[in-house]
């Protein structure tokens, strides 16, 4: 991808405004304004993101709608060393049509960079709670403040069903057959990928962690996997809980999305719920149900076995080491790039499955 940005998006809101109000004109056929773009502090590592309502005359009445527009990153030391925008657009257009698993609703995807300088796609706002991952909810926000342990088991198994149902489905029909790579298996595709992605993401400089757990999983692959279509970034930040929170309204962020085996999304789950507790020296919080309900919860609403689990863990632990060295690299914390707290969990727990019983 290019590295530098072609239009200012974060430095020019008000060219960017004037461009989307031109392009979703253009889609709808009629006139479209929008007041004003928000942008998120914590967005732009991963993708930009743009909170904007847009405002429309149609048959004597005025309409609004609350939008959200998600951006291909053009920074200089990206996240990821490339995005497919059309790949989470046809993940979340291909469920929302052919499933009851939540999805925003979309407005349309443009992949020509000359509209706004990256590919983007729009999407209708859904309305109601994300937990918060900066700071993260067991350490502060509402999950914290204002909510019952009740209501932390219904909001849990809430995504954890929808996540299990999700995985019921068949990749074939949703479409993604042109996902598979004949004569290796998803996993070893997802490996290499990994390697790549830890030269490529250390600058050469290498990850002695990293490349120790990529080496016992190389060494330790499960054979005769089911294969369905995965969320890739399965976590309780990327879904949207209506306001009783016993109900998903929406699940966000398929830019991971990957054929696999389903037992990686349910380790992801629980590794980075994990990773903000034990990672952190923090508690959970009271009434998150522990990760043994969880994996049997998921293995019943599922009907997959989560035999490989432990395997899985080892997998989430490492995306999630390589992913947050990145950042530190990516952001001059070159002294926490192999020393962060996502490092040392991966360290601890590659140290157990080495000496079972340790």
């Amino acid at each position: 991808m290019d590295n530098e940005r072609p239009t200012p998006l974060i430095g020019d809101t008000e060219a960017t405004r004037a461009q989307l109000e031109t392009w979703l004109g253009n889609q709808r056929g009629h006139h479209v304004s929008i007041p004003a773009l928000r942008i998120p502090e914590s967005s732009g590592m991963s993708n930009v993101t743009l909170l904007f309502d847009i405002q429309w005359q149609e048959n004597g009445e005025q309409h609004q709608q609350a939008c959200v527009g998600r951006l291909q990153p053009a920074i200089q030391r990206p996240v990821f060393p490339d995005y497919d925008l059309s790949l989470q657009y046809q993940v979340m257009d291909s469920v929302g049509r052919h499933s009851d698993i939540p999805v925003p609703h979309l407005l349309g995807l443009e992949l020509d960079k000359s509209v706004l300088g990256v590919q983007f796609y729009i999407m209708e706002h859904t309305p109601g709670r994300i937990p918060t991952d900066m700071p993260p909810y067991n350490m502060d926000g509402w999950m914290m403040h204002d909510t019952t342990e009740a209501q932390r088991v219904s909001l849990w198994y809430a995504g954890l069903d929808t996540m299990a149902r999700f995985h019921r489905l068949d990749y074939r029909q949703l479409g993604f057959a042109h996902l598979e790579q004949p004569g290796t298996t998803p996993l070893q595709v997802q490996l290499q990928y990994w390697q790549a992605y830890l030269e490529w993401a250390m600058e050469g400089h290498g990850h002695a962690i990293g490349q120790a757990a990529l080496d016992w999983l190389q060494a330790n692959q499960p054979n005769d996997e089911p294969t369905v279509l995965c969320w890739g970034d399965s976590r309780l930040g990327n879904l949207i809980f209506t306001d009783s929170l016993d109900a998903v309204a929406a699940v966000l962020d398929w830019e991971m999305a990957v054929l696999g085996n389903p037992v990686q999304d349910l380790a992801w789950f629980n590794h980075i719920d994990a990773a903000f507790a034990e990672g952190l020296g923090m508690p959970r919080l009271a009434g998150l149900p522990s990760y043994g309900d969880t994996i049997s919860r998921w293995e019943q609403a599922s009907g997959f076995s989560a035999g490989h689990y432990d395997y899985y863990r080892i997998f989430a632990g490492l995306r999630f080491a390589l992913i947050m060295s990145r950042i530190m690299l990516a952001t001059g914390q070159d002294q926490e790039v192999q020393d962060n707290f996502a490092c040392q969990l991966l360290q601890k727990h590659l140290n157990q499955v080495r000496s079972p019983g340790a």
